[in-house]
């Protein structure tokens, strides 16, 4: 350690006065204690410096450094989408077909590892999904989506435990009716094995199975239709709605109301393993005669949304293995079209001739469960 002016003067100053009054040798030792003290000192004054040099220095690299962000995986899910199927059922009776399109999807854990790592080694293929839906096809007899999607779910959780905890399955049906005809004899009845393609709407199914701890997957079944097409010619008003400055459409005391019902509807426990096709049968009539009323005489609808909660609340009140119902009605408008100045003069106020519209269109759509009291 070289010491500076100060120091210097500092120790001939003790070594000249030492001399004066002390020998030699205490001269010395003196001189050297007072020397290895103030080293001491120096040294402790150097080594802060330099901890606080290093502090300063890894602050400085903190800041330069590109900050490393931590991404992780919130949820995830891998499947097979439009996968489309066709079977047919062969008896002396008569041949049945039912056609669909399947979306797979499967969650677990262990495929995680395919997102971080690149390891597809717990990665069910999906185009081993989409081999599944056809052969459980092949192996199983259903009569309706629900069935089918109950069968698929299940396979998925315990054929592959240790890699998928959930199968969520989604089926659309393309519906075929047998074409009615005169037979060999003369008779009018169902054709043995030709068919149609069937209105109005189709069936629909959301099917989900988790793993359980206590053997059998829990499994949850959502039977649906889409596709309703319906019109009414009358009964239909819309009045006294709330109006703020951009409002520009007018009260319409009657009116064509035209829509396309998509509902879906969440099965209670025991109804799993029941007849779906029936139950979506009465469903069906259901909503069709609460949306038009008696035959005769109809029935009044103030507004869509008027006439979509009467529809959830009859199937609920008419059909008890329902637990809830959504239903989606967009209001497709049916635009008088005016002929007046072609000489032709409207019979009705509301017009006789209209443009059918589809875009764009009003959406209403509602949730409707059952009340724990009387309201």
């Amino acid at each position: 350690m070289v010491a500076n002016a100060v120091d210097v003067e500092r120790v001939g100053t003790f070594m000249l006065n030492c001399e004066c009054v002390h020998g030699k040798k205490i001269i010395w030792r003196r001189f050297q204690r007072r020397l290895q003290v103030h080293s001491a000192i120096c040294v402790q004054q150097l080594q802060a410096s330099a901890l606080c040099l290093c502090f300063f220095l890894s602050f400085l690299s903190l800041l330069s450094a590109p900050t490393t962000m931590v991404v992780k995986l919130l949820q995830h899910e891998h499947g097979k989408g439009r996968v489309r199927m066709l079977k047919v059922t062969r008896t002396p009776e008569k041949h049945s077909v039912i056609q669909l399109e399947a979306e797979v999807l499967l969650e677990g854990a262990p495929a995680a590892s395919a997102y971080y790592d690149g390891d597809n080694g717990q990665v069910l293929p999906t185009d081993s999904v989409k081999n599944t839906v056809w052969v459980l096809a092949k192996k199983h007899e259903f009569a309706s989506l629900e069935d089918f999607g109950v069968i698929l779910a299940k396979h998925f959780v315990t054929k592959h435990p240790d890699i998928i905890n959930m199968a969520k399955v989604k089926l659309f049906e393309t519906p075929w009716e047998r074409i009615v005809v005169p037979d060999s004899k003369g008779k009018t009845r169902p054709h043995h094995h030709a068919f149609v393609s069937a209105s109005p709407g189709f069936s629909t199914a959301y099917v989900v199975a988790r793993k359980s701890a206590y053997g059998a997957p829990e499994v949850m079944v959502q039977g649906g239709v889409d596709g309703l097409k319906v019109l009414k010619t009358t009964q239909s008003s819309f009045v006294d709605f709330f109006r703020d400055e951009y409002t520009t459409l007018p009260d319409v005391p009657d009116r064509l109301v035209s829509t396309c019902v998509t509902s879906t509807w969440n099965y209670t426990p025991d109804a799993i393993g029941g007849d779906f096709v029936s139950k979506t049968a009465e469903i069906k009539n259901v909503l069709f005669e609460t949306f038009a009323g008696p035959a005769d005489v109809g029935v009044p609808s103030p507004a869509v949304q008027y006439t979509l909660y009467k529809m959830g609340e009859a199937v609920l009140e008419r059909c008890p293995y329902v637990k809830d119902i959504k239903i989606t009605m967009p209001n497709i408008h049916n635009n008088p079209i005016d002929l007046s100045r072609f000489g032709c003069k409207n019979i009705h106020p509301h017009g006789e001739v209209f443009l059918p519209t589809d875009e764009p269109h009003g959406i209403i759509s509602a949730t409707m469960v059952r009340s724990a009291s009387k309201l």
